[in-house]
């Protein structure tokens, strides 16, 4: 990713130096540096940035999320799967989706529960 590039998405994210410093645990100073070219910017970061912007595009007005699937006939489950996990601050808010994270959470501290219950009585036997 070039300087230009960088200092490019950063302001289409609307982000000022001090901010996306902030928001990638880095000194603003490191920021200038990359946007000027005196430091290399590193590959986790422009990966993240690259993910952001792609998440970004994907916000409607209201706030909701879409996938683009206008141009195909099919989508697969890993294409969906992948979305979601891109978007899965959002994703984790919907109610259906709580409510299955809640019911499987249950079900391992059930699970777990039995496990101990059953290691506690062989151990006392």
């Amino acid at each position: 990713m070039t300087p230009e590039e960088f200092k490019s998405i950063r302001k289409k994210l609307g982000l000022t130096q001090a901010e996306l410093a902030s928001l990638i645990e880095v000194s603003p100073r490191t920021i200038q540096g990359w946007e000027y070219g005196k430091q290399k910017i590193s590959k986790p970061v422009e990966e993240f940035l690259k993910r952001r912007i792609y998440n970004d595009q994907s916000l409607n007005n209201d706030g909701s999320i879409t996938l683009d699937v206008k141009d195909k006939e099919l989508i697969s489950l890993e294409e969906m799967a992948t979305f979601c996990l891109q978007h899965m601050d959002e994703f984790e808010k919907l109610p259906l989706v709580q409510m299955f994270i809640n019911y499987h959470k249950n079900q391992a501290k059930t699970e777990l529960l039995e496990k101990h219950i059953i290691l506690k009585s062989k151990k006392e036997n």
